[in-house]
């Protein structure tokens, strides 16, 4: 199974312009994801025509849609989303503890490839003591589930501030490149997968016409690493 990960900034484009979320589709489409975790979507704003925007990459890509709406105003929200190529067995939406800005995780079962997967996204605080709470409610909630289980993300930590989460959670979590900021220079991490009970065989992150954060990418099989 191939997951996706990326905080699309509602589509922004780079260099800096009116969103437009319709040039990263093909990107999107060669990197083959059977899972898409995405992380600020908009639904029914000005600013992207009041566009559903979760629900249009999930047409484009062909996929199955688990939409969570995070924080709103009346009718307008900005939203994560799972898409899924294949079949959303369950879902559910789980609120996140923290003051502020309203943060949400995505939380399925999914079938894909003919494998079945566990999977969650969330787009975390920015707060860093906030956002490790909060992943331990997301693993929490992955861990009323099957294994395998796959956290994917804008988590707003650096490796070093969600190792010892993870570790203590018995999750491995991937290394690699930086993913932010894609427009002033690349210097930090913040957009991660954790496993457990999978393993990866590749991993890396692209480069996309949108956003300031990079898509980051991992092959994944069953079976712990």
């Amino acid at each position: 199974m191939r997951i996706v990960s990326w905080n699309l900034q509602h589509g922004v484009p780079d260099p800096i312009g009116p969103p437009a979320l319709g040039r990263a589709v093909p990107a999107l489409k060669e990197l083959a994801g059977d899972v898409y975790a995405f992380q600020e979507l908009d639904r029914g704003r000005v600013r992207t025509r009041f566009a559903h925007q979760a629900r249009d990459l999930a047409k484009a890509l062909d996929g199955e849609l688990v939409w969570a709406r995070a924080k709103h105003w009346l009718w307008a929200s900005q939203s994560n989303a799972l898409v899924v190529r294949g079949e959303v067995l369950t879902a559910e939406v789980i609120e996140l503890p923290g003051g502020g800005e309203q943060r949400v995780a995505a939380v399925a079962s999914v079938v894909t490839a003919g494998e079945r997967w566990s999977v969650a996204t969330a787009h975390l605080s920015l707060e860093p003591g906030v956002a490790r709470r909060q992943v331990r409610v997301t693993l929490d909630a992955l861990g009323e589930r099957p294994k395998p289980w796959v956290l994917a993300g804008d988590l707003n930590l650096r490796p070093p501030q969600l190792a010892d989460v993870a570790e203590e959670a018995g999750y491995d979590l991937l290394d690699g490149p930086f993913t932010i900021n894609a427009r002033r220079g690349l210097n930090r991490r913040l957009d991660h997968v954790l496993l457990d009970g999978a393993a990866a065989t590749a991993s890396g992150v692209a480069k996309l016409p949108c956003s300031d954060h990079l898509a980051v990418w991992a092959d994944l099989h069953h079976g712990a690493t």
